[in-house]
């Protein structure tokens, strides 16, 4: 169902035309093939700390060029500035002790026109019920920490971004598609994952930025 695709890839429309560079830091969960399930015509880079991260074969040949790097201790320095059409970056940051230091290297990497998408838990998300896959931020035990909104907008406006939108992500057609999210996830993984009510919730901030200078 095209309208449950992953809130990270919807402002891929926003790339002007002639951009083709995508580059995802954090691709575990076989993020290629999700991509591209819904988007074609484009060039996906992948990066991550490494290979073992849920990634079947089939998403490991859809990466064009894949970079094993730990953004929370390693320079970003192999990868080319100002080259991506489009950069996202989900639910990363909060593994992470440096996130704001992260975002602000991702953000050389965007071309002029270019948008950059970040996503992770809302600080509200402490206080959410506990629930296997995920609902309350505790409950990921490789959480290390959250981060204020405003505090990475002012990170992206003082690298040349302007803020397109940015709040508490609630996908209108996932809230809907609930049921449809239940049920897989009970055929997929033999129980309901946490993950199917983030958007009714407000599980996660997003912000959505393109690079104007």
């Amino acid at each position: 169902m095209a309208l449950l695709a992953p809130y990270k890839y919807k402002y891929v429309k926003l790339i002007k035309s002639g951009g083709i560079n995508v580059l995802e830091a954090g691709v575990g969960n076989d993020s290629p093939i999700m991509f591209f399930k819904y988007n074609k015509g484009y060039i996906y880079d992948g990066l991550d700390k490494t290979k073992d991260c849920n990634l079947s074969l089939r998403s490991i040949g859809l990466i064009n060029k894949f970079y094993i790097l730990d953004p929370e201790n390693d320079d970003l320095n192999s990868l080319a500035n100002s080259y991506y059409d489009y950069l996202v970056i989900a639910h990363v940051i909060e593994h992470i002790e440096n996130g704001e230091k992260v975002i602000e290297r991702l953000a050389e990497k965007i071309k002029i026109g270019g948008v950059f998408y970040i996503e992770y838990p809302a600080e509200k998300s402490a206080k959410f019920p506990s629930m296997k896959g995920t609902l309350n931020f505790y409950d990921d035990p490789t959480h290390k920490r959250f981060y204020k909104i405003d505090v990475l907008k002012d990170i992206l406006i003082k690298s040349g971004f302007e803020i397109l939108k940015s709040g508490i992500k609630r996908d209108f057609f996932r809230i809907i598609g609930i049921p449809y999210m239940v049920v897989k996830s009970i055929f997929v993984h033999g129980y309901v994952r946490g993950s199917a009510f983030w958007d009714l919730l407000g599980f996660a901030e997003y912000i959505v930025a393109r690079r104007i200078t």
